[in-house]
């Protein structure tokens, strides 16, 4: 009996969690989290921006600055690819 109490208790906070924040549910359940695409797609754009405004001021004033741009478009790069092939895997 004492076994069954536990359970529906568990139960019912597994469903206030579910409700209240689907995300950290889904985390501990084991399942999957996505990551909203906007967010990741701002930041790779933000990115490479950054990287091509590092290049161009590198060549105009420091060498160090094109290094610095390059590694960030080189990141940027492998954000990219990553992302499509997250998205081939899924469906």
């Amino acid at each position: 009996m004492d076994a069954r109490y536990v359970q529906g208790q568990l139960r019912g906070i597994e469903r206030r969690l579910e409700r209240s924040d689907p995300r950290l549910a889904a985390l501990l359940a084991g399942r999957p989290v996505r990551v909203p695409l906007t967010h990741r797609r701002c930041f790779l754009a933000g990115l490479v921006c950054l990287g091509v405004e590092f290049v161009v001021l590198g060549l105009l004033l420091a060498l160090p600055l094109v290094f610095a741009g390059l590694l960030l478009l080189m990141v940027g790069a492998c954000l990219h690819v990553t992302r499509r092939a997250d998205r081939g895997r899924d469906g």
